[in-house]
């Protein structure tokens, strides 16, 4: 698919989100509660969306080649940093192993997996002929089942914890959602652009997200699903109607689609920069008087942080083995 602007500030955006979310933890403003539930079934739905590639062909050796790809560009870069991070912080080798967060970097992984999952169907429906379109479908419609049956209890396991399954099944349905997205675009993005849907959405978003607050996250799985797609249409329409913005002839859209296209490095450093840092940062956010103190201090932090690890994913690409290897460039 060919990038789009607004679609690579919108990922970098649920980047700085992420970070917004590490700067201090146990981090329980309001604000931060909101993001939650639109930051990770964003990110994951927007890496269905541009995976999406009708054209391409698959057999036996693309399979392959794709998997090695993605295990060089995703694997690697967490296992190489994750141990690192994981002595720095003086944790065990199982701290980081069979532990379903991998100590915060369980992303990648989960990446992989989907994507793995992805390839397999698409040499699969190559193979016996299949509807793409139907077959998408049937993805989308049997992964959002599984999420609804799945339990801790069957996750407690090591190998489960050693894939991160449960985070796998709970947001493997938005990029399926994603997926079918991709293929539907045109008619996808028609929808997003009816005022009718995009003001739902928000409603929508609103109103379930008050009920999670409230009920301090408890509500299930369907509900869980429902808010993450609301916000998904909330953000994708939003980007769309500001697309202006983000194109490369602003410094903003430049600026967030820079960081949009390097999600990466951003996710495996911010970490070492965060070392230490919320111990500080916690008592004075979280005795403020001032309600809105984590947004007014926490975003620009978060972005000042973000543009410090891209700075020092630049200074490690200097050597182009850590660039290969670690960071999965070309």
């Amino acid at each position: 698919m060919k990038r789009i602007g607004y679609i690579d500030a919108l990922r970098g955006l649920t980047m700085i989100l992420v970070v917004f979310s590490h700067l201090y933890i146990p981090n329980h403003s309001v604000i931060n509660l909101l993001f939650i539930n639109f930051r990770m079934p964003l990110f994951f739905f927007i890496s269905g969306l541009i995976s999406m590639r009708v054209e391409q062909t698959w057999d036996g050796g693309e399979l392959r080649r794709r998997l090695g790809s993605k295990a060089r560009t995703l694997l690697l870069p967490i296992l190489f940093f994750g141990l690192l991070y994981t002595a720095v912080q003086g944790q065990s080798l199982e701290d980081f192993l069979i532990n379903k967060h991998k100590l915060g970097y369980w992303f990648t992984l989960v990446l992989f997996e989907m994507l793995a999952i992805y390839y397999v169907v698409r040499y699969g429906i190559a193979r016996r002929g299949w509807r793409l379109s139907r077959a998408l479908v049937f993805l989308l419609v049997g992964v959002t089942a599984v999420s609804f049956l799945w339990s801790e209890r069957w996750m407690s396991g090591a190998l489960p914890s050693l894939l991160s399954l449960s985070c796998l099944l709970r947001y493997l349905p938005f990029f399926a959602f994603g997926l079918l997205a991709g293929y539907h675009r045109e008619r996808f993005d028609a929808l997003i652009d009816r005022t009718d849907v995009y003001v739902g959405a928000v409603v929508l978003f609103g109103a379930l997200s008050w009920a999670n607050i409230r009920w301090d996250g408890g509500i299930d799985v369907i509900l869980c699903l429902a808010v993450g797609i609301a916000g998904i249409v909330m953000m994708y329409g939003t980007f769309r109607r500001l697309a202006g913005y983000f194109e490369d002839n602003t410094l903003v859209g430049r600026c967030m689609q820079y960081v949009g296209r390097h999600t990466l490095e951003v996710y495996v450093l911010h970490y070492f920069l965060l070392i230490g840092f919320g111990a500080s940062l916690y008592p004075y956010v979280a005795t403020s008087a001032f309600p809105l103190s984590p947004v007014v201090v926490g975003l620009p932090l978060a972005t000042a942080i973000a543009i410090a690890s891209l700075g020092l994913g630049w200074l490690l690409c200097r050597n182009r083995y850590i660039a290969y290897y670690a960071l999965g460039k070309r």
